[in-house]
């Protein structure tokens, strides 16, 4: 294992990074040794619920539950981590396929549980409404939140007033029925309005913040 220079390592023990986790845009985990769910950031309960003590294996599709108990026995002993895609199931039941990366927790050189990160894959051929009815403006919106851009970032960005992006943003949850900014992007994300790889690296602001 590469080991972290004494400036890397000061400044990675002053960030934080928990609060990171709960505000990426895509669903993260963490699952104890005895493959149950331990923690879900935001993203993830909003796209699945609650699942904290359950087994993830619940809610993997019949037809993938053999690749996630090969992929959980590998990081339980310390395997390296890789990319797979996995169907899992949503709150009502429907199949969704999202892209894994997971790794290793250590603690004292023990694994003692697993932190992962799912991409949704899943695309609609049409959106339909909520998505359907969005205006031009209101795309765009969503497209910039999906950045991680604040208000005034967005105002900025479209050359109007801070109130007017305000109002559009508003509207923009309205129409789709989200409850914060990302609800509204992780939907889009879910609906193929919004590809995941949109959200840029280094950019300022977050989606999660809500309407003020």
């Amino acid at each position: 294992m590469k080991k972290q220079k004494p400036a890397e390592a000061s400044l990675t023990a002053s960030l934080d990074l928990p609060r990171a986790m709960e505000e990426l845009a895509a669903p993260a985990f963490v699952i104890d040794r005895e493959g149950r769910f331990r923690w879900l950031n935001s993203a993830y309960v909003e796209m699945f619920g609650d699942r904290r003590g359950h087994a993830f294996m619940e809610y993997v599709a019949p037809e993938h539950r053999a690749l996630a108990r090969t992929d959980f026995a590998r990081k339980v002993v310390g395997k390296a981590t890789r990319v797979f895609d996995l169907r899992v199931l949503d709150q009502s039941g429907k199949g969704v396929t999202l892209r894994i990366t997971s790794a290793p927790l250590r603690r004292g050189g023990m694994v003692v549980g697993i932190f992962g990160i799912g991409i949704p894959l899943d695309r609609a051929s049409a959106p339909g409404p909520p998505f359907g009815d969005l205006t031009p403006r209101q795309h765009e919106v969503l497209r910039l939140l999906s950045e991680g851009l604040e208000t005034h970032d967005i105002a900025r960005r479209l050359g109007i007033a801070e109130e007017t992006a305000r109002n559009h943003i508003r509207a923009l949850l309205h129409a789709t029925g989200a409850h914060s900014r990302l609800e509204a992007v992780v939907m889009g994300m879910r609906m193929g309005v919004l590809a995941p790889h949109l959200t840029q690296p280094g950019q300022e602001g977050s989606a999660v913040a809500a309407d003020d």
